[in-house]
C-alpha cells in the first residue's frame, strides 16, 4: 500500500490541482484512479507504438528498394590470355577432370587451426587467395589439381610466403598446385605434360 501511496502523491503532484478533486475521495478511492489513469496511459503508449509487419526482419527493412540505388553490371570473368589459357586445359583435362575457374581457396579446403593466434594469420593471409583453375575428379567432386597463372603486373604484389604456405596447405590436402606463367605460349601436349596427363593421353 505504501508504493500505491507514493506512486499517488506523484501522479497527483504532476496532475494540475483542480484538474481532479481526488483529494476529498478515501485513499483506497484513489489508489483506484490512479491506477486507472496509470492503466489507460500503458494502452495508449501500446496502442500508438510503430509496428512492423509480420515477418519482416530489421534486415529486410534496410535492403528494401536498395536495388533501385545501386548502378551494377556485369564484369570479365577472365581476360583475354586468361580465356585462351582455359581453352587449352579444356582441351587437356576434358577425358579426366571437371575444370573449374575463380575459386577462392576457402572453398576447396577445410581448415582445422587450434590455436587463434595461427588462425588469425591464416584468415588474413588467405582471405583474398583465389585459384585461378581447378581440376577437379568427376567422381569423387573433390579438387586434384590447382592452377595458379602468374601475370607479370602482379608479380611485385605476390608474396613468396603466402605462396609458400599455400602449396604447403594444398600438399597436406593432396591437391598438386601448378603455376603457369600468362607470357608463355603453351600447347595442349606441353599443358598434359606439365598436368602429369601424358601417359594417358
Amino acid at each position: 500500500m505504501d508504493f500505491f501511496q507514493r506512486l499517488l502523491e506523484r501522479l497527483l503532484d504532476w496532475l494540475p490541482l483542480d484538474w481532479l478533486p481526488l483529494a476529498s475521495h478515501p485513499p483506497l478511492s484513489q489508489v483506484l484512479v490512479a491506477g486507472l489513469i496509470i492503466v489507460a496511459g500503458l494502452v495508449i503508449v501500446v496502442l500508438l507504438r510503430p509496428r512492423r509487419p509480420k515477418g519482416v526482419s530489421a534486415r529486410d527493412v534496410r535492403i528494401d528498394g536498395i536495388e533501385e540505388r545501386v548502378a551494377v553490371k556485369a564484369q570479365p570473368l577472365m581476360n583475354g590470355s586468361e580465356v585462351w589459357i582455359f581453352n587449352l586445359l579444356l582441351l587437356a583435362v576434358r577425358d579426366h577432370f571437371l575444370l573449374l575457374s575463380k575459386i577462392p581457396l576457402k572453398s576447396l579446403v577445410h581448415l582445422r587451426v587450434d590455436d587463434d593466434s595461427s588462425k588469425r594469420v591464416l584468415a588474413q593471409t588467405l582471405r583474398n587467395v583465389t585459384v585461378d583453375f581447378v581440376a577437379v575428379h568427376p567422381g569423387t567432386k573433390l579438387p586434384v589439381k590447382a592452377i595458379f597463372v602468374r601475370k607479370p603486373e602482379h608479380d611485385a604484389m605476390a608474396s613468396r610466403s603466402q605462396e609458400r604456405l599455400v602449396e604447403a596447405l594444398f600438399h597436406k590436402a593432396g591437391i598438386e598446385v601448378i603455376r603457369l606463367d600468362q607470357e608463355v605460349r603453351y600447347s595442349v601436349e606441353r599443358l598434359n605434360n606439365l598436368l602429369g596427363l601424358e601417359e594417358d593421353s
